[in-house]
């Protein structure tokens, strides 16, 4: 009974997280109106009211404030949930949890993921040309295309990842682990997270991320593997990706020096990744074996001289 509760309840920050979405949207709104509704009148006579507002509602840096204020709202609320309800641990022993080769293979790996994001949504663009235009509408209005503002670039890179991680890998991930196995705990949290972008292309390539980053948190046993990524992630595509369209030739040869940047990215990095996994795991066997009564016991013996064993 506590397995189907916990189940439905990892439904529940995906509906707070629209929910607060509306309700940011709603704030600025009414502070918007308050600033226009002394001039209505003259914008009525102008016969430019409902522009104004329609104009309003689709602006960039309108749509970067709700976005500033959902997403701060968001770690707010899911920092606390998931530090106070999901095992959280925002101060972890440094030296348990991280691992040399797993930081380097999230750095590794983004290149391949950024690669194999584009592959996905030049395919579903080919096969529905209508939704890549749409997406690019969402994008312009949103502010996210080669125009960024600071502001925005602020929101994409940091903001944004680690409101996602904690909502998801943070909260959803855990209850839906405390109901399911992993593999399948995963999978629905990698498609809420695509659900929650709205759109077919971008919540592909979301679904498909949200797998990996769901990976990086459960196996390197912290949600800082998942944030380290998708901030990285972000940025080059924020960033990085712009500087590369315009300075990278749409040629055969470029085309198949990235499918081997993709392919060796994803290789060596899942490579690092889980051989720091497996040496990190080595290492609090050993700390453990150490620390345990029998250990202690045969040092004991061996300092004094009365037994042959030795570790």
């Amino acid at each position: 009974m506590k397995k189907i509760a916990y189940f439905f309840s990892a439904f529940l920050p995906t509906l707070i997280t629209l929910a607060v979405q509306l309700l940011a949207m709603a704030l600025m709104v009414g502070i918007a109106m308050l600033f226009l509704f002394p001039v209505i009148p003259s914008l009525r006579q102008n016969g430019v009211g409902f522009d104004t507002l329609t104009t309003l509602l689709t602006d960039t840096n309108f749509n970067t404030c709700i976005m500033l204020i959902y997403s701060v709202s968001c770690i707010l609320l899911f920092g606390m949930w998931y530090y106070r309800s999901c095992g959280g641990n925002f101060l972890p022993k440094v030296t348990e949890t991280f691992h040399p080769l797993q930081i380097a293979s999230v750095f590794v790996l983004v290149p391949g993921l950024q690669f194999f994001s584009s592959y996905l949504t030049e395919i579903v663009s080919a096969m529905f040309p209508e939704l890549l235009r749409q997406f690019e509408e969402l994008e312009k209005m949103a502010g996210l295309d080669s125009h960024m503002s600071f502001i925005t670039i602020l929101y994409a890179v940091i903001f944004a990842p680690l409101c996602e991680e904690l909502i998801f890998r943070g909260v959803t991930m855990r209850l839906f682990r405390r109901a399911l196995p992993f593999w399948a705990a995963n999978l629905l949290q990698a498609a809420l997270f695509g659900l929650l972008h709205m759109n077919w292309i971008q919540g592909i390539y979301a679904f498909a991320l949200g797998l990996a980053l769901g990976i990086l948190c459960e196996k390197g046993g912290s949600i800082y593997y998942s944030m380290l990524l998708h901030i990285l992630f972000n940025f080059w595509g924020a960033c990085i990706s712009q500087f590369l369209g315009n300075h990278i030739e749409d040629t055969f040869p470029t085309a198949v020096m990235i499918f081997l940047v993709t392919i060796a990215s994803l290789s060596i990095g899942s490579f690092l990744f889980f051989t720091g996994a497996k040496r990190k795991k080595q290492k609090r066997s050993s700390a453990t074996s150490l620390n345990s009564p029998e250990t202690f016991t045969r040092c004991t013996r061996n300092r004094d001289g009365s037994g042959e064993e030795s570790l």
